[in-house]
């Protein structure tokens, strides 16, 4: 959409929206009341330009046009089945164009949204379509077989400067099966006794760059066995520069022989996870018995995996996770990333897509997860939407412990904050922040 960019001499402009239910909860049935009152320098818009973006469940249902009253403006969405609904908000130049940039969004991935909040319909009842291979266990059985057999991975680690007294800090390189491999930075309290310590595992996002090596140097700080992971297995440590132009045509979107569950370019991501656990847990100074997992989005899902498949992992914080619901379009949602980017009617004739997507989808790895589980979405997040995101929670088995927290104003990018997993965190000794790492490149 073609727009002007505002400046700060323009006045920036901002909005304060509300629900009526201040949670953003509703059942189905009940119709949701957004208010809102935009603003610019402060001072509320009268007499302006506006636009009205809704989404239900990814797509938009209802655009309107209206002019600012200088008072809070109440508009509405009615549903009769569990879903996710987005209100979205735009100003309008002088010339009808939509307003866009610094001065203008509210996050710089959305460049024209003022303001926005969110809410879910029936949250707990929103039941996933995702279809479990007769074979799901077994091929993920052979596969961890692969990895334990060449357990613990041959391991090039180079020793660097963590800048941070008391810490030891290590490059790592893992040699995987199949050619994989994986990469990450470990670290840990110098002069740690053998068996001393927990262990902490942070799973990067979908970001073109090297892992950070910051997250293992905090948990070090607070006396746990840190290792940060790439999702990408390039060697850590590399210029900057480095990481798009090796990652792009080796990733290719995600798409690289979707249609094939053992060539899948995801399917190299999941080996890592594996050969990483197995890393950490051969370590001498891992205590045997505290393992945390931990990432956001793509991190999400590997931190998802990591739970499922490994019964050492105690702990997994989870935020706004992507690789939920590969055909959430059978159940009236929008599928997750990768599959988002396939036309529906593609998906349809090419069900190999979709039959590959199964094994690694999120919900059914979540079938299959014991340890303590902390999850969060934001209802604005259009990256990995939050209705996907309660479909994977709600597959989770009762007998698991689950805590789950929301905020309908906050969306991805760093945006959506879990204070119950941080406060847990700090309570294990990771010292961290789940969610908070270089904006992803979606």
């Amino acid at each position: 959409m073609v727009g002007h960019t505002g400046t700060a001499a323009d006045g920036r402009y901002s909005g304060v929206v509300s629900l009526d239910h201040a949670d953003g909860f509703y059942q189905t049935g009940e119709t949701a009341i957004c208010r809102v009152l935009l603003r610019r320098g402060g001072e509320a818009l009268s007499g302006a330009k506006a636009r009205l973006l809704v989404k239900w469940n990814g797509q938009t249902v209802e655009t309107r046009d209206f002019t600012t009253a200088g008072e809070p403006m109440e508009f509405s969405y009615r549903s009769d089945t569990p879903g996710w609904i987005c209100f979205g908000f735009e100003v309008l130049g002088k010339d009808g164009e939509v307003l866009s940039g610094e001065g203008v969004c509210k996050h710089r991935m959305k460049p024209a949204i003022v303001t926005e909040i969110g809410a879910l319909f029936d949250a707990d009842k929103i039941v996933s379509c995702v279809r479990e291979p007769a074979d799901f266990d077994e091929f993920w059985a052979k596969r961890r077989a692969e990895v334990r057999a060449a357990s613990p991975p041959r391991t090039e680690l180079k020793e660097l400067d963590a800048k941070t007294p008391g810490v030891k800090l290590f490059s790592v390189l893992l040699h995987c099966p199949r050619g994989i491999a994986a990469s990450g930075y470990l670290a840990y309290p110098e002069n740690a006794a053998p068996r001393s310590l927990k262990a902490g595992v942070f799973f990067q996002s979908l970001t073109f760059t090297d892992a950070l090596r910051h997250r293992a140097v905090d948990m070090a700080k607070n006396g746990v066995l840190g290792f940060s992971a790439s999702w990408h297995g390039f060697p850590a440590a590399r210029p900057l520069n480095f990481y798009p132009d090796a990652i792009r045509p080796y990733y290719q979107q995600g798409l690289r022989d979707l249609g094939d569950r053992e060539k899948w370019v995801n399917s190299d991501m999941f080996f890592r996870v594996m050969c990483e656990l197995e890393f950490v847990k051969s370590l001498p100074e891992w205590n045997g018995r505290d393992l945390a997992v931990m990432g956001g989005s793509l991190g999400g899902i590997q931190t998802i995996f990591a739970a499922a498949v490994d019964p050492l992992v105690t702990l997994a914080l989870v935020a706004v996770p992507s690789s939920c619901e590969c055909n959430a379009f059978e159940a009236g949602r929008t599928p997750n990333g990768v599959f988002r980017r396939i036309p529906v009617d593609d998906l349809k004739r090419h069900p190999e897509y979709l039959e590959t997507g199964f094994y690694y989808d999120a919900v059914n790895f979540a079938r299959r997860i014991k340890c303590e589980i902390f999850v969060c979405t934001g209802f604005t997040d259009e990256a990995c939407h939050p209705g996907n995101v309660f479909a994977f929670y709600n597959a989770l088995p009762a007998t698991t412990r689950k805590t789950m927290t929301t905020d309908p104003r906050t969306g991805h990018y760093n945006t959506t904050k879990d204070p119950r997993a941080a406060a847990r965190l700090r309570e294990f000794g990771g010292g961290i922040t789940v969610s908070k790492q270089p904006d992803e490149l979606r």
